[in-house]
């Protein structure tokens, strides 16, 4: 009976170990980014979709000062023998649920 006993509390405790202890005693201020970055991702263009679930999804959204810094493939466009036309960034990220929400509000159908 006591290999048993003792093989089952050494379970229990490497189980314990493993889990995180605190998330809110981070340092640097890291908590208040993550809340900044809280309203990314967002897309307003859908692109292709994965059959997952929940599924995972890219988005087609163009914008001129850069992806997001939590976006990990950002492309750069940029229009053929024009220097004047500053380029525009693409996130090429799948990720879940990134169709979800729109980056700017549903116009309003009168």
């Amino acid at each position: 009976m006591r290999p048993q006993v003792l093989f089952l509390t050494l379970a229990v405790l490497g189980v314990l170990a493993a889990l995180p202890l605190s998330k809110g005693k981070e340092e640097g201020g890291t908590l208040a980014k993550k809340a900044a970055n809280q309203a990314w991702p967002c897309c307003d263009k859908c692109g292709l979709c994965l059959l997952s679930f929940p599924p995972q999804c890219n988005c087609l959204d163009f914008w001129q000062g850069g992806c997001h810094p939590a976006c990990r493939n950002c492309l750069m466009f940029t229009t053929s023998g024009s220097v004047h036309e500053p380029p525009v960034y693409r996130c090429a990220d799948f990720l879940y649920n990134y169709c979800e929400r729109r980056c700017t509000p549903e116009p309003d159908v009168v």
